[in-house]
């Protein structure tokens, strides 16, 4: 009892008013059947006491308890009156109904108010629930916008590292690098651009995880193709359940998710780049959406590294003849020669001039002029060695830079470029100049003598050359001695080399 006590304070009053109640019914219902004087003393205090219990049953037990106790004491207390003719037993039964009444109105407002109580319970519930679900999602929205935060502070990171690169190969490994860790969840990441000349997709940079072998599709899969083809991005959650693809897939590795977005240039799909996983279901539209704005910065700093490349070269790069110009072909002179001088090794400077290109340009034009510079450009790269520097001094006049090589050996590569136009000029049909005849033509070597116009052949050049350290110790000067030679060869009857 007492342990009962302790665990549940209210489960042993109920015991006990229990108890009470059974052992004031008995003694009730002894008294009340058996009668006499002792018995009619004590009755008036017993049924006190029974109104009292029967009064506490409906604080301690349900309802319906409460009426089978309130009718055990009930019923037995009417008929004891009824038989007996006793006064105070109406008295009692009076009380019992007062004192019944009250309790079961009380008991009544006490259920009401304890329900009315358990539905503001209920609704404090449910507004709990509410709220902690709004907070919930409020979590979540936050943790989502937080996320996009970050990837979009990434974005403006990635940007400005993107702004500083002018070279696309380092341009697409810092893409590839910072998809890779930032979208995660990817197995491999590659980059495809287009080769124009191929006219097929040309891997130019990756990056995958120590665990996946290495790359051996260099030429892109039907997932390229077909973002290439349509020029949208593309997410597949299970390549075995896209219809649109083959279940014939890389036996390189496992692929079962996809992502990938076309690099665009202006309204043409250059590349394409993509991420794969292993596992179906690894990506998002937050996903696709982030990688489509990095494609777009990606594609933005690839047309500006190929616009710096183009000026660039446009400014080293004489446009008409495609070789160096001036002062691209000092500076890598000026780097030869101090590069000869630590190793000791000889540097030898050709200097080239296209004969009587002046009398030929007022002949034909300077379409024909272009002509004949375009073709001794060609002539140079072809027949000097592959190591040599070609350059358009000024005009008519080329250079080329020739790294250790000894005036002798200049001096034969100088002839091999003289015979190679020469030959070049006489096969092909190119108007010539004859010298003039009759009264206008002057004495040979006047500087004023014309020539007449011809067609067939007979561009000729004059070259000098010079090498360093024999003829000159500073570049300036390597330039001025060949250019002397030169002039020396022209005066000697041009069509001629002149090497000391």
């Amino acid at each position: 009892m007492s342990e009962l006590a302790l665990r549940n304070p209210l489960a042993a009053l109920r015991v006990l008013v229990a108890l009470a109640t059974l052992v004031v019914w008995a003694t009730l219902i002894t008294l009340l059947s058996g009668g006499g004087s002792v018995g009619q003393g004590i009755l008036h205090p017993l049924c006190l006491l029974a109104v009292s219990v029967a009064t506490y049953a409906w604080v301690f037990y349900p309802t319906a308890w409460s009426l089978a106790v309130n009718a055990a004491f009930f019923i037995p207390l009417v008929w004891g009156w009824a038989v007996g003719r006793l006064p105070i037993l109406g008295v009692d039964v009076a009380a019992f109904v007062v004192l019944g009444g009250v309790a079961a109105l009380q008991r009544r407002q006490r259920a009401r108010r304890f329900k009315r109580m358990r539905q503001l319970v209920d609704d404090l519930q449910e507004e709990r629930t509410v709220k902690e679900q709004a907070g919930e999602l409020a979590r979540q929205t936050c943790e989502a916008l937080r996320k996009k935060l970050s990837r979009y502070t990434q974005l403006q990171h990635i940007a400005e590292e993107l702004s500083k690169l002018a070279d696309r190969e380092a341009i697409a490994q810092l893409a590839v690098e910072r998809v890779f860790s930032l979208i995660g969840k990817s197995d491999v990441c590659l980059l495809f651009l287009v080769d124009q000349d191929l006219q097929e997709l040309s891997l130019l940079a990756s990056k995958k995880r120590e665990s996946v072998p290495n790359i051996r599709a260099k030429h892109g899969d039907q997932f390229d193709r077909h973002v290439l083809r349509s020029q949208r991005p593309l997410l597949v959650n299970d390549v075995r359940r896209d219809f649109r693809f083959t279940t014939t897939l890389s036996t390189e590795r496992s692929i079962s998710s996809v992502i990938a977005c076309p690099l665009l240039a202006g309204q043409n799909a250059e590349g394409v780049l993509r991420l794969d996983s292993a596992s179906p279901g690894a990506y998002t539209q937050d996903d696709l959406r982030f990688l489509d704005i990095l494609l777009d910065l990606v594609a933005t700093a690839m047309t500006n590294a190929h616009l710096f490349a183009q000026t660039q070269r446009l400014a080293i790069i004489d446009g008409l003849t495609g070789v160096l110009l001036r002062r691209a072909f000092l500076e890598q002179l000026t780097r030869e020669v101090v590069r000869s001088g630590r190793s000791r090794e000889p540097v030898s400077v050709l200097m080239l001039d296209v004969d009587r290109f002046k009398e030929y340009n007022d002949a034909f034009g300077h379409t024909a002029g272009d002509l004949v510079l375009k073709t001794v450009a060609q002539l140079l790269q072809e027949t000097a060695p592959p190591d040599a520097v070609s350059a358009r001094y000024g005009g008519e006049e080329f250079a080329v830079l020739l790294p250790r090589t000894k005036r002798l050996q200049a001096s034969d590569i100088a002839e091999r470029i003289r015979r190679a136009v020469e030959q070049r000029f006489q096969q092909a049909p190119y108007p010539t100049l004859l010298p003039a005849v009759g009264p206008e033509a002057g004495s040979p070597g006047d500087p004023g003598r014309r020539s007449r116009p011809q067609a067939g052949g007979g561009v000729t050049v004059s070259l000098g050359a010079a090498t360093f350290p024999e003829d000159a110790q500073v570049e300036l000067e390597l330039i001025r001695v060949a250019d002397q030679r030169l002039y020396q060869a022209k005066h000697a009857g041009r069509n001629l080399v002149c090497a000391s």
